[in-house]
């Protein structure tokens, strides 16, 4: 997980090194909402869907044709839960993610005020998890982001779009490191100033 931190930091660190190229353009501060569905691809959970929210705020880079920023924000992944038979007993489980985040983005503009987008990043997991009768727990762990998205330029300043990202949430349980994958389908709304 220290690789794909340090990915992240590095990419980072190369936009603010960066920024004399597009010294010449305009800047702007954004914040960014996303709501939409998340889908857990663990087979184990029965219910693997549930509502997902993020937001991020950032700087980005404006060129004529391609903009190019960093970002922070904090994303909630919703639920998924399940069943499994300890002996006679069936015993309901859940796991909830969520976290903050720190990447890149960019996007392509097209001259019709249409954009594709792209972002990538660290994401530091928090899982919830619940085993009924037997108690709960909340464990973290350091893992990665990356979406694509397309939208469309309102005004200078709003955008509105939709976007997939996919999330690869790392946890630490027991001296062991797990993984979940979590996508997110989600409309999007961004304002720059």
């Amino acid at each position: 997980m220290k690789k794909y931190m340090q990915a992240a930091v590095a990419a980072v660190a190369m936009a603010v090194v960066s920024s004399g190229a597009f010294a010449a353009d305009q800047g702007a501060f954004f914040i960014n909402g996303n709501l939409g569905q998340s889908h857990f691809h663990d087979r184990g959970f029965n219910d693997r869907s549930d509502t997902s929210g993020a937001l991020r705020a950032g700087y980005s880079w404006q060129g004529e044709t391609a903009d190019f920023g960093i970002e922070t924000g904090y994303v909630d992944l919703g639920k998924a839960s399940g069943s499994v038979a300890i002996g006679t007993t069936v015993v309901g489980f859940s796991a909830k993610a969520k976290g903050p985040l720190l990447g890149v983005n960019g996007r392509y503009k097209f001259r019709n005020k249409m954009y594709i987008s792209g972002r990538a990043g660290w994401f530091h997991t928090k899982m919830d998890m619940n085993i009924g009768g037997f108690g709960s727990g909340s464990y973290n762990g350091d893992g990665t982001y990356a979406g694509v998205g397309v939208g469309y330029d309102a005004t200078q300043h709003f955008s509105l779009g939709v976007g997939f990202d996919n999330y690869h949430g790392r946890i630490k349980f027991n001296g062991r490191k797990y993984g979940e994958s979590i996508g997110v389908f989600s409309g999007f709304a961004e304002y720059r100033f």
